[in-house]
């Protein structure tokens, strides 16, 4: 099930629709980096191009998980070296320096 909810994107009010799960990721990830939802949303749609703002944040929310769990794989090779089509690395870099 879809939930839409507002939040404010660069000085703009719109709104997203994401399963509860991916809110409840982003969530997560405010918490562990210490930023707020609107920050990382409005990082996300700024680094985010032609893509739409829910496919961007969904699309962020997986590169995120999955870059953090293969610092924890051992023996591995990285899974993660196709680039998604906006920049994960412009936004986890803002989300680091604060």
């Amino acid at each position: 099930m879809l939930l839409c909810k507002n939040v404010v994107v660069n000085g703009r009010r719109t709104s997203m629709r994401l399963d509860k799960e991916t809110w409840t990721a982003l969530s997560d990830i405010c918490r562990r980096e210490n930023i707020s939802l609107y920050k990382l949303c409005s990082l996300i749609d700024t680094a985010k191009g032609m893509a739409g703002l829910s496919s961007a944040t969904r699309l962020f929310v997986l590169t995120y998980f999955r870059r953090t769990l293969a610092k924890y794989e051992v023996n591995t090779k990285p899974i993660i070296e196709a680039a998604p089509s906006f920049r994960v690395e412009q936004v986890l870099n803002a989300v680091r320096a604060g």
